[in-house]
């Protein structure tokens, strides 16, 4: 029997959609948006998001 692969998401969207926005539960909310500039997380899924290639019109 071949193995299979198990891949583990750290972000929802990982998986084809965003669920919810990391800001909902973070600590900096209430300094929202300005707190967005710093925010380590955001720029992490904006990294993720532009290196991600659209499979609709690949040719």
């Amino acid at each position: 029997m071949a193995n299979k692969t198990v891949y583990i998401y750290k972000f929802d969207f990982e998986v084809g959609y965003l669920i919810k926005s990391p800001c909902k539960e973070c600590n900096r909310r209430k300094n929202f948006p300005e707190c967005a500039d710093d925010c380590s997380i955001l720029d992490k899924i904006q990294i993720i998001l532009s290196e991600a290639r659209s499979c609709t019109r690949s040719i």
